[in-house]
């Protein structure tokens, strides 16, 4: 182990440089979007179902300067990821430029981890080690070549940790502020980060009342950051009233709490399909809805979105213990699913939605395994390998959390907590390994330390 170690150290501090893993990283993603796009001289594996609406968004954006559809203003969606679409949609090759420009954020992400793994670490080659898992991690490979906003997304999710990590290193107010400015900045990405500001500023608050004479200057620090967040964000909410009368961030949230989840245990109390069950309800199909609820022909968008979510949340709440089972097979199918699904959907060879996903939620996964192995072999297999390499990577993070190896700071603790709130939260009916993508870059930062120790055979510096 001694002589491995030796190794790898002439390795990490002489040959392998953070430019390299980059170069590397670079090349992976441009090989798969060569690989989906040259033979079949076609972009349109690159998208996927939400891709349109983005697309159209942007493209509403660069002609009138309204983000609408049509004359009504828009609130199902949010408009960071159409902002970001501009240069594709200007060039009128929006597929392959916006590609380009997400294997380039990609790989801002890839450095972005190197920085707080040495910041937080304080060891180059426990950072180059993260790095490079992540280099080579399929989901960030993959989605960098998907018109989705899963790339963008993770990527200022790790800048926001950059900053709050020099928060934590360096106590300065400006990082703190500038960490919430960027991950509000999320929200208008996906709005599932919606409820972080206050878990992190709730983290720092806790953190600062057990010290000796609580921490005054933390905790105001701390009040700064949830009131500066939620200023941002809540900007927001003020459009969609003002032009709609819509009173929440994003009605995405109300059609998933009536779609989906309540979707899911309608068709678990009542023993039917859990896509049929959508479909009888009139997901995507506004007619069947309104069949069933006439007197919201009349009524505003805003009024039939909060009706959604108030049904959709009194279905939930009426059935505690379905809805728990759900969610939490949702949980585990984030962090089990390996994603070799998503491959073989870029390349053609499998439905871009639906698929699988409601026979999981029906019958569940064990079912869907067997079938898989007895009807989809490629997909087995190719599930098979990734999950092996999934299982390395929190092997690696078990490592890194055992006691004697375990780095007790702030930033590592902000860590756990992140992982801990995007795969709790993105739980439910619809949860496939997509989901698991914003944490990705957290895994590997824990993977890596792991993997430096069990290089190391257990020794490591005392990080504060």
């Amino acid at each position: 182990m001694e002589i491995c170690s030796d190794v790898l150290k002439i390795m990490f501090e002489d040959k392998i440089t953070i430019n390299k893993i980059l170069l590397v990283a670079f090349i992976a993603r441009v090989l798969l979007l060569l690989a989906v796009t040259v033979p079949a001289d076609d972009f349109s594996q690159l998208r996927a179902p939400d891709t349109a609406s983005y697309l159209s968004l942007s493209s509403e954006l660069v002609e009138n300067g309204n983000f609408a559809r049509g004359d009504l203003p828009e609130i199902t969606r949010t408009p960071g990821y159409p902002i970001f679409l501009i240069p594709g949609v200007l060039s009128g090759s929006p597929d392959i430029v916006t590609c380009i420009l997400q294997i380039m954020v990609s790989c801002l992400t890839v450095y972005l981890l190197f920085k707080v793994a040495l910041l937080i670490f304080d060891s180059r080659r426990v950072a180059l080690l993260c790095a490079m898992l992540y280099a080579f991690e399929p989901l960030s490979v993959l989605f960098s070549n998907k018109l989705l906003t899963e790339t963008l997304f993770a990527c200022i999710v790790m800048l926001f940790l950059y900053y709050l990590t020099l928060f934590f290193k360096k106590q300065r107010i400006r990082h703190l502020l500038t960490s919430a400015v960027i991950l509000s900045a999320s929200v208008y990405v996906r709005p599932v980060s919606y409820f972080l500001p206050l878990a992190v500023g709730g983290v720092i608050i806790l953190s600062a009342i057990p010290r000796k004479n609580r921490d005054i200057k933390l905790l105001k620090y701390a009040g700064g950051f949830i009131l500066l967040s939620i200023m941002l964000i809540g900007a927001w909410q003020i459009r969609n009233s003002v032009k709609t009368g819509y009173s929440g961030f994003s009605a995405i949230s109300d059609i998933n709490l009536y779609y989906y989840l309540g979707a899911s245990v309608l068709a678990a109390e009542e023993g039917v399909s859990y896509y049929g069950k959508q479909r009888q309800m009139g997901y995507a199909n506004a007619e069947i809805y309104f069949n069933q609820h006439p007197e919201q022909r009349d009524w505003s968008r805003g009024e039939r979105f909060e009706y959604m979510r108030k049904k959709g949340l009194g279905i939930v709440l009426k059935n505690p213990i379905t809805y728990a089972a759900i969610h939490l097979k949702g949980i585990a199918r984030i962090m089990m699913d390996p994603g070799a699904i998503e491959y073989v959907r870029l390349f053609g060879l499998y439905p871009r939605s639906g698929g699988l996903l409601g026979e999981v939620v029906d019958k569940g996964l064990l079912a869907v395994v067997k079938t898989l192995f007895l009807e989809r072999p490629l997909i087995f297999w190719l599930n098979f390998l990734f999950g092996l390499i999934l299982l390395l990577y929190y092997t690696l993070c078990a490592v890194a959390l055992l006691p004697k190896n375990f780095v007790n700071s702030m930033p590592v603790i902000m860590v756990l907590i992140v992982i801990a709130y995007f795969v709790l939260i993105s739980g439910g009916p619809q949860a496939s390994g997509r989901f698991r993508h914003p944490v990705m870059p957290l895994i590997c930062l824990l993977a890596g330390y792991g993997l430096n120790c069990v290089i190391s055979g257990g020794k490591r510096k005392m990080y504060v």
